[in-house]
């Protein structure tokens, strides 16, 4: 059996997989605050569903954040409880068995790769809307994580430069990395709101804005406009250096009803002249991606 665990700042969700990928069991927590508490609550759920599925299960792990190559202790700004912990050592020891921890991003992504939007590609890049912005890169069927588990993470691009000359207005945002005028400062579900509130003078979260566009609010109107233009110009400076089969939208925004539509329609102009597109899609799995995705760092094909 294939167990999947994804951790988020509020909740951990786990799901239990056979080798066909059928969903058998799931079931989901609080996230613990401090850390001895959190491996108790994952050590008690995977001894409980060894019992019930009579095996012991092959575990993987996804979260918010980064592993510390020299070390193996995790990067993990939105779960303090893990942050600078050796999680993969810690819960190895006490579950008697390898657990693989990999960024939820890149959970999401294999999840889509094996059955999922992404299915049939060779190099594709998913990219997750939500409170931040997540990137992923997997590469005929694994994931691209890199020397400092940092690959894929087009959040923290640069603004390009071509849409400060086109909006020479736009606000110098400081990024919660510290640097000024990241990517997902801009095109997050916060960036959206920071957007907002820059033209409007007011502020208002993502799904009030939606609203006021559908309902023909000018500012609104504005506002999603200039999130498009920056959306497809910062994914074709990925696009550039990869030159992806494919791009795979997930989070809270993928959900947008014109995402795919606007931002195929803009990003031939950030791109050298008569290439091949790749294929834009939202994923499949939504919300479960990650926890699938979790489990399927165990799947054999």
């Amino acid at each position: 059996m294939l167990y999947g665990f994804d951790v988020g700042g509020t909740k951990i969700a786990f799901c239990v997989y056979d080798e066909a990928l059928s969903c058998l069991f799931e079931d989901q927590i609080p996230t613990p605050h401090d850390y001895q508490t959190f491996l108790s609550s994952i050590e008690t759920m995977v001894h409980q569903a060894d019992a019930k599925f009579n095996c012991k299960g092959q575990v993987g792990l996804g979260f918010p954040g980064a592993i510390n190559a020299s070390d193996m202790t995790l990067y993990c700004a939105n779960v303090p409880a893990l942050k600078g912990r050796p999680l993969f050592k810690d819960l190895s020891a006490i579950l008697d068995r390898e657990v693989k921890i990999e960024n939820d991003a890149n959970c999401f992504l294999l999840s889509e790769y094996f059955g999922g939007s992404a299915d049939g590609c060779k190099t594709v890049l998913g990219v997750t809307l939500g409170t931040g912005v997540g990137g992923a890169i997997c590469i005929d069927g694994k994931t691209l994580v890199g020397q400092n588990s940092f690959a894929g993470e087009i959040g923290h691009y640069p603004l390009p430069a071509t849409i400060l000359k086109k909006y020479p207005e736009l606000p110098n945002l400081t990024c919660g990395c510290g640097r000024q005028m990241c990517l997902e400062t801009y095109v997050s579900g916060t960036g959206l709101g920071n957007l907002y509130e820059h033209y409007a003078s007011s502020p208002l979260k993502g799904p009030a804005i939606l609203n006021k566009f559908r309902a023909g609010d000018k500012i609104a109107q504005k506002v999603i406009n200039i999130y498009f233009d920056i959306l497809a110009a910062g994914i074709a400076t990925a696009i550039m250096v990869l030159d992806a089969d494919a791009i795979i939208f997930g989070g809270g925004l993928s959900k947008f009803e014109i995402l795919i539509d606007e931002f195929t329609q803009r990003l031939p102009k950030h791109l050298l002249n008569d290439v091949k597109l790749p294929k834009v899609a939202k994923a499949t799995f939504g919300g479960e991606g990650g926890v699938r995705g979790a489990a399927l760092l165990n799947y054999q094909k």
